[in-house]
């Protein structure tokens, strides 16, 4: 699976530094390079970029020697939004680790991994870091798991099904065009639209499914043990056509739980739990939908192919009917 992160929008925030001082400023400074803390070297090396006040609000021929204009470390969205091994691959390795703006030089040659650390802190010190849901907690999303992190994205996410009963094959095809934003500090509002071909018995329909328009919000979380519980609400309105089998004829509420575990840096546990009932019972029976989902992180690049395992479980609520 790909991850879908905004990353190019996440770590910018670093992209944009001063170069690394010369031996003749150090011997300046009051403090040796080696020993200052992370809000000196900001203060000394960074802010003629970034601003002491880490808005990004700069003199005009700073600006003016910078490939993009800086980043607003007090934007809660944009500082909480990647996780901070992120942050400190930039800052470590330079812009282009990130496929980053060039302005920003690695410092690994002149700082140690701690004092990396402890810049990448106190840039994220300008916003109250407890007040969202951290970007350790953005775990890959899987195709059936509703994904517990409140995200600002645009996704396609398509997929492809078969079955054979009776001697009938029927092969469906679903495009989702999937729109999501956040707002406040740990909610996320979100639209997804199914585009749908079913194919069976030699007869092929075509259409737009039923329209999802869903809230959540992010109840707990700590990316320190990497832990995120999530609440949300689906309705699916009846835009498909229920006669083609593009929709459910009816409006269908859908209240979830999300829920995901990081184990160490390999390991990414997602789960979701939904129980769909549609409005008019006469259309259809509540179901319980169940999901779980697994993916390895092999590499600490953030593209890539990651090895995973999903599984769904679905139960008639009103019946004996269910399938794995």
């Amino acid at each position: 699976m790909l991850n879908n992160s905004f990353l190019t929008t996440g770590v910018v925030c670093l992209s944009l530094a001063c170069s690394v001082p010369s031996l003749a400023q150090q011997e300046e400074e009051e403090t040796p390079l080696e020993k200052m803390s992370g809000k000196q070297i900001y203060v000394q090396f960074c802010a003629r970029c970034h601003a002491e006040d880490g808005t990004g609000n700069v003199e005009p021929e700073v600006l003016a020697g910078l490939e993009a204009p800086p980043p607003d470390f007090t934007d809660g969205y944009f500082s909480s939004r990647e996780k901070r091994k992120d942050w400190q691959a930039v800052v470590a390795h330079g812009g282009s680790v990130r496929g980053l703006s060039m302005s920003m030089p690695a410092w690994n040659d002149a700082l140690s991994e701690n004092q990396i650390a402890e810049t990448v802190e106190y840039v994220k010190s300008f916003v109250d870091q407890s007040l969202y849901p951290q970007g350790e907690l953005n775990f890959f999303r899987g195709h059936v798991t509703t994904k517990a992190f409140v995200e600002q994205e645009a996704l396609l996410i398509p997929s492809h099904e078969f079955k054979k009963q009776g001697g009938v094959t029927t092969h469906a095809t679903k495009v989702v065009a999937y729109y999501a934003n956040r707002f406040g500090n740990r909610f996320q509002y979100e639209a997804k639209l199914p585009f749908r071909r079913i194919s069976a018995g030699g007869s092929t329909a075509t259409g737009i499914g039923d329209l999802e328009l869903g809230l959540k919000y992010a109840f707990y979380d700590n990316y320190t043990s990497l832990t995120i519980l999530t609440a949300g609400l689906e309705a699916a309105l009846p835009t498909g056509s229920e006669a083609k089998g593009f929709g459910a004829g009816t409006v269908v509420a859908v209240p979830y739980f999300a829920a995901a575990q990081g184990i160490g840096d390999v390991v990414q546990l997602s789960t979701s739990v939904k129980v769909e009932t549609p409005l008019d019972r006469a259309k259809g029976d509540p179901e319980l939908r169940a999901s779980f989902l697994s993916m390895l992180t092999l590499s600490e690049s953030k593209q890539g192919l990651f090895p995973g395992i999903e599984v769904f479980f679905k139960k008639n609520l009103s019946a004996a009917e269910h399938s794995l």
